[in-house]
């Protein structure tokens, strides 16, 4: 029998809004868009398109959904509307241990949009988590081994849910076997708010943000909102992604889990490059010359296909190769012939390869996103 994700009741079960129905009231914009979900390093799933804030999960008991997560949705909206809307004002410290947990519930909820098969795999947080947060409803706080942060957002997204596991890396060893974190990042408006959790305590350590960001949990002081630099669209991606975050610590450094965040490297194979594609499921190929170009600071722009059927524009950089945008042939058709640049042919006994030599390397953006 389902039982609820929080509290493990067996209870009715009833639909959760991932992110609360009072911000489709507060005079933000409603116009229907698409949606997705899945694996950071995978094509979301898409979910249809519909307007902002109707999203829900069935996997909440009535009990919880109209008890205290209601109890900080009503906290979120009193403190929060102000802030996305970008209205100046303050958070005083008794508001804020409701606000971060709500951060933390809203970050979990989230993620139980995720399919039935993504689970299977191993995508999501552990059962734990829920139960833990649970455990503390009454106190308005949460989890230990949280750290929060608030900022100014200025860029075109109009929301955005991301959660993202985390490793500590000390200096000399290797990448460890499974996360010891988890990053979270809601984006609301002209309000970001951010934060992380340290799942094996012994790791725990102080950490800020390159922001410079105004810490909300552990409390203070009162915060002055907005203040420090805005976040924009070019750092916005790296920001949530969990590249942001700075440890107070000598060799130790706090960074995403590549397994979950990053595509099988690329191999050599014969005279081509081997590279896995984000749909997680097949691969393509490009020449080894335009690695040899890297090398020499050149880099180049191309389009591929796999066999999902999807097409992808892909960017060689200094660190590698990238997939920029996924979409149908014609859509990436259309980007690779609006970029600036000298398209070359490189002939080799598997064909004509075509790519744009690129005039300026930009920083990299992603694939699809969530909005």
């Amino acid at each position: 029998m389902p039982t609820c994700a929080f509290c493990d009741s067996s209870g009715k079960l009833t639909g959760e809004h991932v992110l609360g129905g009072w911000l489709s009231k507060i005079g933000l914009d409603l116009v229907p868009v698409p949606h997705s979900a899945g694996q950071l390093n995978r094509i979301g799933r898409e979910l249809g398109v519909r307007p902002p804030f109707r999203q829900k999960v069935r996997e909440v008991c009535g009990t919880c959904n109209n008890g205290w997560m209601s109890k900080l949705e009503g906290v979120a909206r009193r403190v929060l509307t102000p802030f996305i809307l970008g209205e100046p004002g303050a958070i005083s410290p008794e508001d804020q241990g409701a606000v971060a947990t709500w951060i933390q519930k809203t970050a979990l909820t989230a993620m139980l949009v995720s399919s039935e098969e993504d689970r299977k795999g191993g995508y999501g947080l552990p059962a734990s988590e829920y139960h833990a947060l649970y455990a503390l409803r009454d106190k308005a706080q949460p989890l230990p081994g949280s750290q929060f942060w608030i900022g100014r957002y200025n860029g075109v997204r109009s929301w955005s849910v991301r959660a993202t596991p985390l490793a500590v890396r000390v200096n000399g060893l290797p990448e460890p076997d499974r996360p010891q974190g988890y990053a979270m990042t809601i984006l609301l408006g002209q309000l970001v708010l951010h934060g992380l959790r340290f799942t094996t305590p012994s790791l725990q350590v102080e950490v800020s943000t390159g922001l410079d960001l105004p810490q909300l949990w552990p409390p203070a002081g009162p915060i002055m909102w907005p203040s420090r630099q805005p976040l924009d669209d070019d750092a916005f991606l790296g920001f949530a992604g969990g590249k942001d975050f700075r440890s107070t610590e000598k060799h130790i450094e706090l960074r995403p889990w590549r397994p979950a965040t990053e595509l099988t490297p690329s191999q050599a194979v014969g005279g081509m490059i081997e590279l896995p594609t984000i749909c997680g499921k097949h691969v393509v190929y490009y020449p080894t010359v335009l690695v040899d170009e890297a090398t020499r600071g050149r880099f180049y722009a191309f389009g591929t296909a796999c066999a999902c059927p999807m097409a992808y524009l892909i960017h060689t950089e200094p660190d590698g190769a990238h997939c920029k945008a996924a979409d149908t042939a014609e859509a990436i058709s259309e980007l690779y012939e609006a970029l600036p640049g000298e398209e070359h042919a490189i002939e080799d006994q598997y064909g004509v390869f075509r790519c744009k030599q690129l005039t300026v390397s930009g920083p990299a953006q992603s694939g699809k996103a969530t909005p």
